[in-house]
C-alpha cells in the first residue's frame, strides 16, 4: 500500500501540466529479472528474492496484516515473496528443498449446477495477487471466415476476445483466443467472480511475457533461417489478478460477460448478472423486519409479491432470487450470489478428498533450443505419479483449415475447392492444431486446457520422462471411447480426460517432456528439409521475426531510446514497414467544443479498455520537467453514426503510446510454418476413429 501510494503521488507530479488528465498507477520502472543458468519453477523464493536483489525483511506492516487475514508471519512473508516472484517472472530460478510445498491449486466438482469440473484454491489470494499459473494464449485467426459453420461446435464455447492480449485485437481481423488453465477450466459466476485478466495495457510487453519467446530466442531466432518460427504462440505468459480477497478452499471463478450467458440463454436458462445479485440483496434487506422477539423475519405474502415484482421488471433479476421464503433469512446472511453456489467454499479436506491436483507444472524458459518456453516441475515427481489431469474439447480438423480466395478451375487438386461462385485454396492450419492431439489420419483431435499442459515440449523417446493415458479421475467418461466417430463430433460437452504420467523420476525445477511420436518427428524432419531462406523469402506473407523483438525492445520504457519518432522524424529514421502506431484515446461521448470543419482538438484523457486503441500519427513532441508529452492526430469512426471524427489529441503521455506489428505480420500468420497434431501412444487412440488417408500430403477423406 505505501508502494502505491508513493507512486500516485509521483503520477500526480508528472500529471499536473494536464489538468483534466486522470492518474494511472502502473509503475514505470522496468523490473530487474534473475540471471542463472538453472532451472525454473514458482516456488524460487529465497533464490530468486537473493538474485534479483529483492530482499524482504521480516516487518509486517499493518495493512498487510489486514490484505492477509489470519495468516502468520511466515506464511504472509511467502506470500509476499510469491507474488514478487509472478511480477518479476524470472525464467531461470531453483531451489532444492519442497518438503513443505502442498498443492494450491486443484480440478473438483463445480458448485454451479450442470458445469462439470472447476478449479478450486486451497491457499487464500489477497485481491491484486498475480495467479500462480501463467498461461499460454493461443489466437484463432478470423475463424468464422475460415470455417462458418463453427457456431455450433463445442469450441465456439471457450475463446476469449483478442484483447485478452497485448495488442492482440490489432493481429487480425477478427481475432478469438484459447487461453487454457484458469482461461477454459474455471467456471463463470458473474455474482463471485474472483479472478481476472490483467489489463494490457497497463503492463509493459516484456514484463507481462506476451512476445517473450522472441525476446528469449535473441540469439537464434531473429531470421528466417530459424526453421521453428511461427510454430508456437508469442503470447506465452497470458496473467489473471484476484480481483477480491479469496479465501482458502473457494471456487475459482471468471466473468465471462453477460453476452456470453444472453446468447446462450435457450439451453442454459437465465442466468443473472452481477447488478442482479447486488440488487437483489438490497430488497431482500429492505423486506425484513422484527418480530416481538427482536428477531428479523419476512412476510411470505410479501416476498411473494417481491417475486412476481422482479419478474415483470427483468427475468434475470427475478433468477437472482431463492425460490423458497424458507431460504431467504440464509440468501440475506451470505449475499444471493453466494446462495445461489453454496458449495462454492469448500474444507481443504473435501478438495484434496474429491480433486486432482493441476499445479504440478509451471512454465518457463525452456531448455531445449528454439522451443520458447516449456512445463517445469514445480516439486518432486516419482515415477509412475500423475503429474496432472486435464480435460478434453473434441473438434475436427477441418474446424482447423486456413483457405484463401484463388484464380483457376482445378478444383479438386492441390486442396482447391469451389464454393459458390469462389475457387479456394487449403494455405494451412490454425495455430491450434500445434496444441492438439490425435492420430495423424483421423479427422477428430483433441485439445487440453488444464493450466500449463500446454507448455510440455518434444523429447525423444530416450529423453522423454512423462507419458499420456487415459485418466484414472472418476469424471472421466471412458464409455466415450466406444462412441461412434460422428457422435463424437455431435457433443457438445466434454468429458474425456488425459492424465500425464511420469516415466522417470523427476526432480523439482526439472523441464517434463513427452514424446510426440514418430509421425510428429517425421513430419518436423520434413519441415527441416524443406525449409530454405531463398524460397520462404520469395513470399510476400515471410516477414522477419525481428518485427517482434524490435516491438518490444522499443516499448520498454526504461530504454532511453524509447520516445516515440514524430512523423516527420520518421522520413530519415522510418520504423520498419511491419509496426505501426497507437494511442490509448476514448473520443468524447458530446459533440467535441473545439471542432472546426477539419477535426476536433481535445486533451487526452485515460482509458483501460483495450478497445480505445487507436492508430495515431504523432505530430509532435515536448518536454516539461523532463517528463515527454505527445501531440498526435487519429482518425476515430463513432460505432453508431458510423461518422468519422479527426482528433487532434494534446499532451498524451508516453505510457498511452505504442508500437505493435501489423495485421498479419506475425511468425503465425506466415505461409510454410510448420503445423502438426502430437501424436498419442500407440494403441491409445481408437481405430474407429481413424478415417483419413494421405495423399500428397494433402488429408482426403474416405468414403
Amino acid at each position: 500500500m505505501t508502494q502505491l501510494l508513493l507512486w500516485l503521488r509521483l503520477l500526480l507530479l508528472l500529471l499536473l501540466p494536464i489538468a483534466t488528465a486522470k492518474v494511472d498507477n502502473t509503475p514505470d520502472d522496468k523490473t530487474t529479472t534473475a540471471k542463472s543458468s538453472s532451472l525454473f519453477t514458482r516456488y524460487d523464493r529465497n533464490a530468486y528474492d537473493i538474485a534479483a536483489g529483492n530482499h524482504f525483511n521480516s516487518t509486517i506492516a499493518d495493512d498487510e496484516k489486514l490484505t492477509y487475514g489470519n495468516l502468520d508471519k511466515d506464511a504472509i512473508i511467502k506470500r509476499r515473496q510469491r507474488k514478487t516472484n509472478n511480477d518479476n517472472s524470472s525464467s531461470h530460478q531453483h531451489v532444492d528443498d519442497d518438503s513443505n510445498n502442498k498443492c494450491t491449486t486443484y480440478l473438483a466438482p463445480s458448485s454451479i449446477p450442470n458445469s462439470g469440473l472447476g478449479m478450486y484454491t486451497t491457499i487464500p489470494y489477497a485481491k491484486g495477487d498475480t495467479f500462480l499459473l501463467p498461461e499460454i494464449g493461443i489466437m484463432l485467426q478470423d475463424k468464422d471466415a475460415h470455417y462458418p459453420q463453427g457456431s455450433n461446435k463445442l469450441l465456439a464455447q471457450y475463446p476469449w476476445g483478442p484483447g485478452i492480449l497485448t495488442g492482440g485485437h490489432r493481429e487480425v481481423t477478427t481475432g478469438a483466443v484459447m487461453v487454457p488453465g484458469l482461461g477454459m477450466l474455471a467456471n463463470s459466476h458473474l455474482g463471485l467472480a474472483n479472478f481476472r485478466h490483467s489489463d494490457t495495457w497497463r503492463m509493459q510487453i516484456d514484463e507481462d511475457g506476451t512476445d517473450s519467446l522472441s525476446l528469449e530466442g535473441l540469439q537464434s531466432s531473429t531470421t528466417l533461417k530459424d526453421v521453428g518460427r511461427g510454430s508456437s504462440s508469442y503470447h506465452s505468459r497470458v496473467l489473471f489478478h484476484a480481483d477480491k480477497n479469496i479465501q482458502r478452499g473457494e471456487e475459482l471463478f471468471v466473468n465471462y460477460g453477460d453476452e456470453w450467458f444472453t446468447a446462450r440463454e435457450s439451453w442454459i436458462g437465465v442466468i443473472p448478472s452481477a447488478k442482479n445479485y447486488e440488487e437483489a440483496d438490497r430488497l431482500i434487506a429492505e423486506l425484513f423486519s422484527e418480530d416481538d422477539g427482536g428477531h428479523d423475519v419476512v412476510d411470505p405474502q410479501a416476498y411473494e409479491v417481491l417475486l412476481k415484482d422482479a419478474a415483470e421488471k427483468d427475468k434475470r433479476l427475478r433468477a437472482a432470487f431463492p425460490d423458497n421464503v424458507e431460504d431467504v433469512p440464509v440468501a440475506k446472511d451470505i449475499g444471493t450470489a453466494r446462495f445461489s453456489a453454496r458449495s462454492s467454499i469448500q474444507s481443504v479436506e473435501w478438495i484434496e478428498e474429491n480433486g486432482v491436483c493441476i499445479d504440478n507444472l509451471v512454465s518457463g524458459a525452456s531448455t531445449i533450443a528454439q522451443a520458447g518456453r516449456g512445463a517445469f516441475a514445480t516439486r518432486t515427481i516419482n515415477k509412475g505419479a500423475v503429474i496432472t489431469t486435464t480435460p478434453l474439447i473434441t473438434l475436427e480438423r477441418e474446424q482447423l483449415q486456413l483457405w484463401e480466395e484463388v484464380d483457376g478451375t482445378d478444383v479438386g487438386v492441390q486442396n482447391k475447392i469451389k464454393k459458390e461462385d469462389k475457387v479456394l485454396e487449403m494455405v494451412g492450419h490454425q495455430l491450434l492444431l500445434n496444441y492438439c492431439y490425435g492420430h495423424v489420419n483421423s479427422s477428430l483431435i483433441l485439445f487440453p486446457y488444464s493450466p500449463t499442459v500446454n507448455f510440455i515440449n518434444h523429447g525423444s523417446k530416450e529423453k522423454a520422462n512423462a507419458e499420456i493415458v487415459w485418466s484414472s479421475y472418476p469424471y472421466h467418461k471412458g464409455e466415450w471411447l466406444n462412441l461412434s466417430l460422428k457422435e463424437m463430433k455431435e457433443l457438445q460437452k466434454t468429458g474425456l480426460m488425459f492424465d500425464i504420467v511420469a516415466t522417470k523420476d523427476i526432480g523439482l525445477g526439472e523441464e517434463v517432456l513427452l514424446y510426440y511420436g514418430k509421425d510428429w518427428e517425421d513430419s518436423w524432419n520434413e519441415h527441416i528439409e524443406d525449409w530454405t531462406t531463398a524460397e520462404n523469402e520469395q513470399d510476400g506473407m515471410m516477414q522477419k521475426n525481428v518485427s517482434d523483438t524490435l516491438g518490444v525492445h522499443l516499448n520498454q520504457r526504461s530504454n532511453s531510446d524509447s520516445i516515440i519518432l514524430t512523423v516527420t522524424e520518421q522520413k530519415n529514421q522510418p520504423y520498419p514497414p511491419y509496426l505501426e502506431t497507437v494511442c490509448r484515446f476514448k473520443p468524447p461521448a458530446e459533440k467535441c467544443q473545439d471542432e472546426n470543419n477539419d477535426y476536433c482538438t481535445i486533451r487526452w484523457s485515460l482509458s483501460m479498455n483495450e478497445m480505445h486503441d487507436n492508430l495515431c500519427d504523432v505530430i509532435s513532441r515536448s518536454s516539461i520537467d523532463g517528463n515527454d508529452w505527445y501531440f498526435a492526430r487519429m482518425n476515430i469512426t463513432n460505432s453508431t453514426s458510423n461518422e468519422t471524427t479527426q482528433y487532434h489529441v494534446e499532451f498524451l503521455p508516453r505510457y498511452a503510446i505504442r508500437l505493435i506489428n501489423r495485421k498479419y505480420t506475425k511468425d503465425q500468420y506466415s505461409r510454410g510454418v510448420f503445423r502438426e497434431v502430437i501424436g498419442l501412444p500407440e494403441g491409445l487412440f481408437p481405430d474407429h476413429w481413424i478415417d483419413l488417408k494421405e495423399e500428397d500430403d494433402n488429408y482426403i477423406y474416405q468414403d
